[in-house]
């Protein structure tokens, strides 16, 4: 009977040996899988990463530009609104009674009020647009990291 035992000792540490080699070689092969991905994922998410600081460096740029130009529209709008100014000027200084003068005065503020309601208008659609173009590329960069992080996930 110790034979048999010592053979059946042998046998189960056999098993034990290979069930334990077996087991550890599936750990180490999910190891290196997820250590692959964990990887491949956070590659992913520095390219993510820079494109998201570009994106922003886009944003900055249009801004800029976008501002720039309100900001020439708009002093060319003050120096038409100055030469406005002296011509009424000029126009009121020449007129001969007072009734004229309430008449040029009343036409001159209708001008003015139009043309200050017409730059306030463009004024306006400028900056939504702007608006509009400044979060165009964070708004492109949102929906790829949305998709980024259903993938991930």
């Amino acid at each position: 009977m110790t034979k048999a035992t010592e053979k059946n000792a042998e046998k189960a540490k056999a098993e034990t040996v290979e069930a334990a080699t077996s087991f550890f070689s599936d750990v180490r092969e999910r190891a290196t899988i997820a250590a692959e991905k964990s990887r491949a994922l956070l590659n992913e998410a520095s390219i993510a990463t820079r494109a998201n600081l570009d994106a922003v460096t886009e944003s900055g740029k249009i801004a800029a530009k976008g501002t720039q130009e309100l900001a020439k529209e708009n002093l060319k709008y003050a120096k038409s609104n100055l030469s406005e100014a002296q011509n009424a000027a000029k126009t009121l200084a020449a007129v001969k009674s007072p009734t004229e003068f309430v008449t040029v005065q009343s036409d001159i503020a209708r001008k003015g009020f139009d043309t200050m309601v017409a730059q306030g208008s463009k004024n306006t659609e400028t900056v939504i647009k702007l608006a509009s173009d400044i979060f165009q590329p964070l708004s492109n960069r949102l929906a790829l990291a949305s998709d980024f992080f259903k993938k991930a996930a």
